[in-house]
């Protein structure tokens, strides 16, 4: 409101200059135009000194307020069509900016009670003039239309109805827009309720399948294991396909869990952690199973200790997940390294691996959810599709980034960049 009235204020005062530019109306009614733009600014000035004051309002005082600003300046712009002219005053349409302003801010039926009122203000106006109770102000010198009582009818009969269909067609449009909202509001209610459920009915499932399923396959291992060859070999076979499914089915249930993950943890609490601490952690965890594949795992360490707020639970999944890539998709007896770069404003963290690499037509795909490329099919049965998007998606829930760099035939590097935030 007070920010419209400025542009207002504005428009009334370039008018005024305008006027005695070219020397239109009486000089006395110019003058007084500018009188009342004056008395405008002390007004607005009031109101945003009151603004400021950041009170907190109640619906219905913020209501008597808005309504009270309303009113006054429909006080003011009836003055300014009395210097103007009255019913020949071509200021008349502005009532019309009012009455939809009035459906914008208001809801209900305002604005058809601010077309009453402006209807009310105008004839009122025209009936003190053609009365007599107030002279009426020639603004046009040369053009005596408001001695003629049929020209005011006539002007008075077309500002009711305009006035009227003004103040339809804008509550028309703004029941309509506020219809459409609140029911867009109540859908995404709905979809946001409905997403949380499954989120968490996902969470629960893909945890709580976890635990049997690894039963069945450590049951199938120790079979394996115990019995060895005294088995058929056709069972022998069956049995580590088993184990192999099952493999999968755990994979697939861990990235399930992970990918809820990033839904729940959208306003997660950070902590103080040491990011040097963490990695080589990790490291040490997965080097049993670089070992098994006869691979090289290294960490390369800065020498002094890396602090960072984040999210524990979401670093480990970051970071376990591309180490395990690593070890999952490069070739038995090649090499892993890990490296931890820190400088003024951010942590660099780089998994490299001499594995197969990655085609850079698959490249564009590789963070897309459920994408795995041929050449990852071809080493690993086993997937979801699901592991470097959920990375992408923790790694952008600490304000980072990540990406690829690799080259078909020529291994493949990760690189993991942290922003230090309110570290420094």
């Amino acid at each position: 409101m007070i920010g419209l009235r400025w542009l207002a204020i504005l428009g009334l005062l370039t008018g005024v200059a305008l006027l005695k530019m070219i020397e239109l109306g009486p000089a006395k009614n110019v003058n007084l135009m500018g009188l009342a733009g004056l008395a405008m600014i002390l007004l607005n000035v009031t109101y945003l000194l009151f603004a400021s004051a950041k009170r907190q309002y109640g619906k219905t005082e913020l209501v008597m307020l808005l309504n009270i600003q309303m009113v006054i300046d429909l006080l003011f712009l009836t003055f300014l069509v009395h210097l103007t002219g009255s019913e020949e005053s071509p200021l008349i349409l502005f009532y019309v900016f009012h009455i939809i302003l009035a459906s914008i801010i208001f809801p209900g039926g305002f604005s058809y009670y601010y077309s009453v009122l402006v209807i009310f203000l105008f004839s009122g106006l025209l009936a003190l003039g053609h009365i007599g109770i107030i002279d009426h102000q020639c603004f046009f010198k040369e053009i005596h239309l408001g001695g003629d009582i049929r020209y005011a009818i006539a002007i008075w009969f077309i500002f009711v109805i305009t006035m009227i269909v003004a103040a339809y067609l804008a509550q028309n449009v703004t029941q309509r827009h506020r219809r459409v909202r609140e029911k867009l509001e109540i859908a995404n209610r709905k979809l946001q309720e409905v997403n949380k459920t499954k989120t968490t009915f996902f969470r629960y499932a893909s945890h709580e399948m976890k635990a049997p399923v690894a039963t069945i396959q450590s049951t199938l291992m120790v079979i394996d294991e115990v019995l060895g060859d005294k088995i058929d070999d056709r069972v022998r076979d069956m049995a580590k396909r088993a184990i192999g499914k099952t493999s999968e089915i755990i994979e697939m249930l861990k990235d399930l869990s992970d990918l809820t993950y990033g839904n729940l943890q959208e306003h997660q609490e950070t902590e103080e952690l040491d990011l040097k601490s963490l990695l080589s952690e990790i490291v040490a965890d997965m080097s049993a199973g670089a070992e098994r594949k006869q691979q090289t795992l290294t960490f390369q360490e800065p020498a002094k200790p890396c602090p960072y707020s984040g999210n524990l639970d979401a670093l480990k999944k970051i970071f376990n997940n591309l180490v395990s890539n690593a070890i999952r998709y490069t070739q038995e007896g090649g090499s892993i390294e890990v490296q931890l770069k820190p400088s003024l404003d951010r942590y660099t963290i780089e998994i490299i691996d001499n594995g197969p690499g990655i085609p850079e037509s698959e490249q564009v795909n590789v963070f897309k959810e459920f994408y795995r490329t041929p050449s990852a099919k071809e080493h690993v049965s086993e997937g979801t599709g699901l592991g470097l998007s959920i990375v992408e998606r923790m790694v952008e829930l600490h304000s980072g980034s990540i990406q690829l760099i690799s080259h078909d035939g020529q291994g493949s590097t990760f690189v993991v960049e942290l922003p230090l935030g309110e570290i420094l």
